[in-house]
């Protein structure tokens, strides 16, 4: 008999976020989950008490990108404050369902993500603010312009509030 093909909790989590990342965590099943590892759904429930455990771990990661993300964004010569906005909101926009998953999780808080990235004075926290509703808006659909668009709106802000 041939050994048994060992499947990893961070296997698990690996495939998860890929299929999150592109499906979404609302189209995510143990079931889905064990088709595209080829195994059964026995390594995810050993590996997590339930599915609630395994979308904190993916929420933990997804913030970790997104930090990540954020704090490398430098397209241009931007203020320190509008340069993390950007990335922010830039981040939301190319991965709409890691940015769902992190805010619907309930492991992502606002005030930290303030302080961790902002460094937390009015301006960064009005901006941080209106580019989350920027986001809502263009995630559920009822922002409806591009990329550069927004981007003007936001420097245009930034510039008005940091007089």
């Amino acid at each position: 008999m041939p050994p048994r093909k060992q499947i990893t909790k961070e296997q698990i989590i690996e495939k998860a976020y890929e299929l999150v990342s592109i499906h979404g965590f609302h189209n995510l099943s143990a079931r889905i989950l064990a088709s595209e590892m080829g195994c059964s759904t026995q390594p995810i429930y050993i590996s997590f008490q339930n599915m609630n455990e395994l979308k904190d771990c993916l929420a933990k990661k997804a913030i970790d990108a997104m930090m990540l993300y954020i704090l490398a964004y430098k397209k241009e010569n931007y203020a320190p404050v509008l340069s993390k906005i950007l990335g922010y909101v830039q981040f939301a926009s190319e991965e709409k369902y890691l940015y769902q998953l992190i805010f619907s999780s309930k492991i992502m808080d606002l005030d930290k993500t303030k302080n961790e990235v902002m460094k937390s004075d009015e301006l960064e926290q009005d901006m941080l603010i209106y580019a989350h509703g920027i986001i809502m808006m263009k995630i559920y659909g009822t922002l409806l312009v591009d990329w550069q668009e927004i981007k003007k709106m936001i420097i245009k802000v930034y510039e008005k509030l940091s007089v």
